[in-house]
């Protein structure tokens, strides 16, 4: 039944129809969110990896896009060591497509886009019960293998209450916030200090498994980081001394969650949630059919895990995303990380997946070392 579809690279003449078809699948849960990316799905497509290949399936017959896959590369630490690792996402398959041999062909020319040996990772929603089925206990499709490597929580935090004052830092300039937990300070960084950021994510992202490998390349190329400027990055300093960061990267140029539906507990309790909101300064529920008001908290770092400075960097960049007029701050971590217990304590909404390494050679566990993973969110 593979012949009926023509299985393919996507080129700039398709880009039409792989917004239409993203923009329509919604996924399950408490929240069914369709994935928009208007007004060009390649403008996402970059913060993925380099290279990023999109991979389509067309009926023969009348040329209906009916499925999408990517795979990019991507430059993370593995086992205390800057690798290059491959990511497979944004799968979907169009109704009626499904079951039909799409998904074999797929995963064939992804497996042969993939470099000899190139260890990867997916990251599959919990309530997406027919991929997370497909992934335990089956004979995965070309070969490929796959691990479950941790849950991981995601975390839509409530924005809400009176914003941070703006002001100058006498020593480090960017946006201000109260000293918090033995004199730590939390500022934005700039062009000078994020020369120091990148030390700090050279010398402590290596103790979280995955946790991307930055340079100033990756500010500087308009397309790895789209939209994320060196002043969004917020630094915590404890005297002259980085000792946190978390960025607030926010994507609505290029990428939208859009609510679908809700469920029914959240049906029910939307009206009283929305005059809660009001009252404490939140906006309400995003009503169906628009665009959720959200920023994603992007390199996490925090040194020896310090929940002091976790919650200072946490205050601080929920406080930026208020000023921006934003309705929620989505900040996900790995189900055994030790800074989630900060973030569970804002008010929030809860989206739970699974991480999973894969591999088209061996078992896709024997290069790990069991230290907790970081998956950036933002970039999924």
């Amino acid at each position: 039944m593979s012949a009926e579809f023509e299985v393919r690279l996507a080129t700039r003449a398709d880009e039409p129809d792989i917004r239409a078809l993203v923009g329509s699948v919604a996924m399950p849960g408490d929240v069914a969110i369709r994935f928009e990316r208007e007004p060009d799905y390649f403008l996402g497509a970059t913060i993925m990896g380099d290279p990023c290949d999109v991979v389509v399936g067309r009926r023969r017959d009348d040329g209906v896009l009916v499925g999408l896959a990517c795979r990019a590369e991507q430059n993370a630490y593995v086992a205390d060591e800057p690798t290059r690792v491959g990511y497979i996402g944004q799968i979907r398959i169009a109704e009626g497509a499904r079951g039909r041999g799409l998904v074999g062909r797929g995963a064939r020319l992804l497996r042969e886009r993939t470099p000899p040996g190139m260890l990867g990772f997916g990251v599959v929603a919990r309530e997406n019960r027919r991929a997370t089925g497909a992934l335990v206990g089956a004979r995965l499709p070309a070969g490929l293998r796959a691990a479950r490597v941790a849950g991981l929580t995601t975390c839509a935090i409530v924005l809400r209450g009176r914003a941070a004052r703006r002001a100058p830092g006498p020593a480090h300039g960017g946006v201000a916030s109260r000293p918090a937990h033995g004199g730590v300070d939390v500022r934005s960084a700039d062009a000078t200090t994020l020369t120091d950021a990148l030390a700090f994510w050279h010398a402590n992202g290596p103790r979280r498994q995955f946790f991307p490998v930055t340079t100033e390349a990756s500010f500087a190329d308009g397309a790895t980081l789209r939209g994320l400027r060196p002043e969004d990055v917020f630094l915590a300093w404890c005297g002259d001394r980085i000792v946190g960061t978390m960025a607030l990267w926010e994507q609505s140029a290029y990428k939208q969650d859009v609510v679908h539906a809700y469920g029914p507990v959240l049906r029910r309790l939307r009206p009283a949630y929305d005059l809660a909101a009001r009252l404490l300064g939140a906006r309400p529920l995003t009503p169906p059919g628009e665009p959720i008001a959200l920023a994603f908290a992007a390199r996490v770092c925090v040194a020896d895990d310090d929940p002091g400075v976790m919650r200072a960097l946490l205050r601080a960049v929920a406080a930026d995303a208020h000023v921006r007029g934003l309705a929620f701050l989505m900040v996900g971590l790995a189900d055994d990380d030790p800074l989630l217990s900060v973030v569970r304590r804002h008010p929030h909404i809860t989206y739970r997946s699974d991480l999973y390494a894969l591999s088209w050679t061996d078992d896709p566990l024997a290069r790990l070392d069991g230290r907790v993973p970081y998956v950036e969110i933002a970039t999924l």
